[in-house]
C-alpha cells in the first residue's frame, strides 16, 4: 500500500502541484468544520493565567466544564468563534503546504538531496501564506462580548490601523519556530506509522487503505504536538499582544512587552506547568484533525488519479 503525499516517481499517474493544491484545500476545510469546537477550548486554556486545575480559581477547568460554560454563557455558537478565519488559516495553510511539500519532493527526488528538509520548508511556506488568518482567528475567539470585532474584515482593517500591518504576522517567529518543526515531524511520522501500520496492522486484519492512513495521521499529530506544545503556547499569547484590555472577563490579564519578559513572566507567576495548559484538548484535537487531513487528502489525491484514468487505489499502485 503506498500513498498520495509528496512527489512519487512511480505512480502511474503523475499528480501536478496544483493537484496537490487542491487536495491540501480540501482536507484543510473538512478538518476545520469537524475540529473547530476543540480548537476554541484549547485557545481559552492557553490565554488563561490562572492554572487550568479544577480549583485553580480559573474560569476553564476541563475538557467538558469548559465546552458546557462556554456554550452556556456566550451560546452554543460561540463553540464555533472565529470558524471563518479558521477555515481560511486551514484551507490557506493546507494549499501552500502540501503544495509547496510536493515541489520540494519532486525537485528533492530529480536532484538526489534528501528529503528529510521537505516538511519542515513545507511548514515554513504554509505559515508565511496563513498567519495573517491565524492571528485573526486568534483574536475572534480571544473576544468576549460585546465583541470587539464584528467580522475577519473588521479585524484586518482595525489591526492595521491601530496596529499597523505587521500585527498581522504577529508571534510569527514562535510560530514558524512551532510549524516548520511540527510540519517535518508530521511527514516523517505519517510515513513511518503508515509503514508500520500497512505491515503489522494492514496484512493482518486486512484494513482498508484509507484506515491505514487515518491511524497513521492520528498518531503523526499526536507525537509531533506533544514535542512542540510549549511554542504553540507561547505564539497564542504574543498573538494577543496589544488586546489584553479586551479580556478581562476572562480572568487576571497580564501585558507583556516581548518574548522574554513574557517567558520570564510566566515561569515566575504560572511555573513550568503553564507551558502545557491545554495538552490534554491540544492532543485530542491535533490527533483528531492531523487523521482527518490526511485522509482527506489521500481520497481527494485518489478521487483526482481516477479522474486521469487510473481506476486503482494506492493498494496496488504501489508498495
Amino acid at each position: 500500500m503506498g500513498s498520495y503525499v509528496g512527489y512519487k516517481e512511480d505512480q502511474d499517474v503523475q499528480l501536478t502541484p496544483g493537484d496537490h493544491a487542491v487536495a491540501g484545500a480540501v482536507s484543510g476545510m473538512v478538518t476545520r468544520a469537524l475540529i473547530q469546537p476543540l480548537d476554541v477550548l484549547k485557545i481559552r486554556f492557553q490565554l488563561q493565567i490562572e492554572p487550568t486545575t479544577r480549583r485553580g480559581g480559573g474560569l476553564y477547568h476541563g475538557i467538558f466544564q469548559s465546552l458546557f460554560t462556554i456554550a452556556k454563557s456566550e451560546g452554543p455558537s460561540a463553540l464555533w468563534k472565529g470558524h471563518l478565519p479558521a477555515q481560511a488559516l486551514s484551507v490557506g495553510y493546507g494549499v501552500a503546504q502540501f503544495w509547496s511539500y510536493a515541489v520540494l519532493t519532486q525537485a528533492a527526488t530529480e536532484h538526489g538531496f534528501p528529503h528529510g528538509l521537505c516538511g519542515g520548508l513545507a511548514g515554513f511556506c504554509g505559515t508565511l501564506v496563513s498567519m495573517p488568518c491565524d492571528v485573526i482567528r486568534t483574536r475572534m475567539v480571544a473576544q468576549g462580548t460585546p465583541k470587539y470585532y464584528s467580522g475577519m474584515m473588521d479585524a484586518a482593517v482595525k489591526m492595521v490601523r491601530q496596529e499597523g500591518a505587521l500585527s498581522l504576522w504577529r508571534g510569527f517567529l514562535p510560530t514558524v519556530a512551532m510549524n516548520a518543526p511540527s510540519s517535518g515531524l508530521i511527514f516523517y511520522f505519517y510515513h513511518a506509522f503508515l509503514a508500520l501500520t500497512n505491515n503489522l496492522i494492514g496484512d493482518v486484519f486486512h484494513l482498508p487503505w484509507l484506515s491505514c492512513s487515518a491511524l497513521s495521521g492520528m498518531a503523526a499529530g499526536v507525537c509531533a504536538k506533544a514535542i512542540l506544545y510549549p511554542l504553540d503556547v507561547l505564539k497564542k499569547r504574543m498573538q494577543i499582544r496589544g488586546f489584553e484590555s479586551n479580556r478581562k472577563q476572562f480572568g487576571k490579564v497580564i501585558v507583556y512587552t516581548n518574548v522574554w519578559k513574557y517567558i520570564s513572566t510566566v515561569m515566575q507567576e504560572e511555573g513550568m506547568q503553564a507551558w502545557f495548559k491545554g495538552l490534554c484538548p491540544s492532543m485530542i484535537k491535533s490527533g483528531l484533525a492531523t487523521g482527518v487531513i490526511f485522509v482527506s487528502y489521500e481520497a481527494t489525491c485518489y478521487v483526482i488519479s481516477v479522474a486521469r484514468g487510473k481506476s486503482t487505489s494506492p493498494d496496488d499502485t504501489s508498495k
